[in-house]
């Protein structure tokens, strides 16, 4: 004869389900803080760089371009993660 070693499915319990759910949450807020302090410190670099001309565009438009590129990158991913709250 055969034994079956194999148990019932057991479901997951209440606290497992919150534990997943508030892991799930920390890790959005993660990415999205480190993401939002990626962008948010590229466009500081950037604008100061450009303040005092140390380095110079090439065209004013397309670095405006840019940098507003930048800003709205910055405010979605920001608004991404908040959303998560």
């Amino acid at each position: 004869m055969t034994a079956s070693h194999r148990g019932t499915a057991q479901q997951p319990t209440d606290s497992a389900l919150e534990d997943a759910a508030e892991t799930r949450w920390g890790i959005r807020e993660g990415i999205g803080l480190s993401l939002v302090s990626i962008f948010g410190l590229l466009l500081l670099v950037v604008g100061l760089m450009l303040a005092p001309g140390l380095i110079a565009a090439a065209s004013t438009v397309a670095i405006t371009l840019g940098l507003l590129l930048s800003a709205v990158a910055l405010v979605v991913v920001g608004r991404w993660s908040w959303n998560g709250r």
